[in-house]
């Protein structure tokens, strides 16, 4: 479990240079922004043979509720990122089969009869429990053979903390032009720092039964990342 966690923290971490693990800012200990409620079922694999392969491809994915309880509309704009303990960093594809997402539906009918695709649950998030929103987070190509991971939850709190970047060198450009004309940060003054939800699994077994196994949720927490 401690290995777990480590790996985790230092990842979230990572983008606050000359941070030590433990030290980083830490969100308030009672909401100081909006926040959705956000409900989920721990992660499942599932096999769908789609049309031209020999074989089925294998996804990972989360079921989710997210509900607005606050004041007025909110705008949804999630991120999910699967981290594993050797530090791979797995973002979800928006550009999954169609196919993928009705074997999804049809598994979780019979309790989450109102789920819609990933690309539908982004926008405006009505306030109340009869707005609330059922989706899901896909993950294509994930070899989960490592000891455990963690699952990022982004875009359900409005909370930002802004932090110095201690490698920032006055020398030298902030931002430099990529090949296809847009900027990209190299040498920020600061970091954004956003309210995320940290989710942490174990996985079970020997490195070739873990793949298949069930992953064992040892902890949530949030943290500002």
């Amino acid at each position: 479990m401690p290995h777990a966690l480590t790996a985790c923290v230092l990842l979230t971490l990572a983008v606050v240079p000359g941070l030590e693990v433990g030290t980083g800012p830490e969100p308030s200990p009672q909401p100081i922004s909006w926040e959705l409620g956000f409900r989920f079922l721990d992660p499942q694999r599932i096999e769908v043979q789609l049309p031209g392969r020999s074989t089925p491809e294998v996804y990972w994915y989360m079921v989710y509720t997210v509900t607005n309880h606050g004041e007025r509309s909110r705008s949804f704009f999630p991120t999910f990122q699967l981290v594993t303990s050797d530090l791979r960093v797995i973002d979800t594809d928006m550009g999954i089969s169609a196919l993928v997402f009705s074997a999804i539906q049809q598994r979780h009918r019979q309790t989450h009869k109102y789920l819609v695709h990933p690309t539908q649950a982004i926008g405006e998030l009505r306030r109340g429990d009869d707005y609330a929103l059922e989706s899901v987070a896909i993950w294509r190509d994930v070899e989960l053979n490592t000891g455990s991971f963690c699952i990022y939850v982004a875009g359900l709190s409005g909370e930002t903390r802004f932090v110095a970047n201690r490698a920032y060198d006055p020398d030298l450009p902030e931002t430099v032009i990529n090949p296809d004309g847009r900027e990209r940060a190299v040498n920020p003054k600061h970091f954004a720092l956003r309210k995320t939800l940290e989710i942490r699994y174990n996985l079970p077994g020997s490195p070739a039964a873990r793949s298949v196994a069930d992953p064992e949720r040892v902890g949530t927490r949030w943290l500002m990342r």
